[in-house]
């Protein structure tokens, strides 16, 4: 029975892997809707933004992790803004259900249009375990029958952002704020504490001529000893085509391609898996939808 105890906590541990690791999926199409990364950016955009995600990771393995999602955020008075996002994460054995709701403000920072903005967050998630999804060899496992289906766990996100539209930004932000933990079981068997998430990014935008745009940007992501950058580049043609490519250092690489109208935008990213891991799978893939809605506030100022 111990060595049975000790392999199911080793397997529970690998499934919850993120404990030591990064616990937060990564939109690879963020650069269309940056409030993913940071709460701050809600109300950054002269209308009411609506964003449905579908991505796939790994594909080619059985039970590869999928998450979707949906979020929303407006100018609701001349400083203020409100957002929300719901998601669903299945990682095959687990799956994670959560809302997340923001409020946000923005400061002018002076004439030429800088502007400084805040955003706090308030995030309610479910995480299960599909326990009857388990290929179990002991059926009296202590750890398996012990261990609750899901548990519910609040926490909370902050972010802030130097930007002026169209033109850069430079972003903070920090996620699972109160370090809580999951437990599945009472006497904290299989605890998986939520490790703070640091981001630090920034872009810019060049203006090469009326028909032509291009934006460099970096997001570097820091997680319970664990670190990423992501690199890339963004071309913009009329406004209405956008092609690009960013390096991640956690060996992939994302190109990503959409377009653009007043109303609706619509984005593709494909993750080239060039470690060990791309010999066995197809690389991940992800779509995102944009509705642009009306906003009586037609613009920030």
């Amino acid at each position: 029975m111990k060595r049975s105890y000790i392999i199911s906590t080793i397997i529970f541990s690998i499934l919850c892997y993120y404990a030591g690791a990064q616990q937060l999926s990564t939109y690879k199409n963020y650069h269309l809707n940056q409030y993913l990364n940071n709460p701050a950016a809600a109300g950054t955009k002269p209308y009411i933004f609506t964003s449905l995600a579908y991505s796939k990771y790994w594909s080619g393995f059985n039970g590869s992790p999928n998450l979707q999602s949906f979020s929303a955020h407006s100018m609701v008075s001349e400083q203020t803004a409100l957002g929300g996002k719901v998601f669903y994460e299945n990682t095959g054995l687990s799956g994670q259900f959560g809302a997340e709701l923001t409020y946000a403000m923005h400061l002018k920072m002076n004439s030429s249009g800088t502007k400084l903005g805040f955003g706090l967050s308030a995030v309610l998630s479910q995480y299960s375990l599909f326990k009857d999804q388990f290929i179990i060899k002991d059926i009296d496992d202590e750890v398996i029958n012990n261990s609750e289906n899901s548990v519910i766990v609040p926490d909370a996100a902050f972010g802030m952002r130097l930007y002026k539209d169209n033109a850069y930004y430079i972003d903070f932000s920090v996620y699972q704020l109160l370090n809580r933990k999951v437990d599945f079981l009472a006497d904290n068997t299989l605890e998986n504490k939520r490790n703070m998430h640091l981001y630090f990014g920034g872009g810019y935008r060049f203006t090469v001529n009326e028909n032509f745009k291009l934006e460099p940007s970096v997001l570097f992501k820091m997680s319970g000893g664990y670190n990423q950058l992501d690199a890339g580049l963004k071309a913009e043609i009329k406004e209405k085509i956008y092609v690009g490519c960013y390096y991640s250092t956690n060996d992939a690489i994302v190109p990503f391609i959409g377009i653009d109208s007043r109303t609706v935008a619509l984005g593709y990213s494909y993750g080239i898996v060039s470690g060990d891991l791309g010999n066995y799978t197809g690389g991940s893939h992800e779509i995102m939808i944009i509705l642009k809605l009306t906003n009586t506030r037609t613009s920030l100022d």
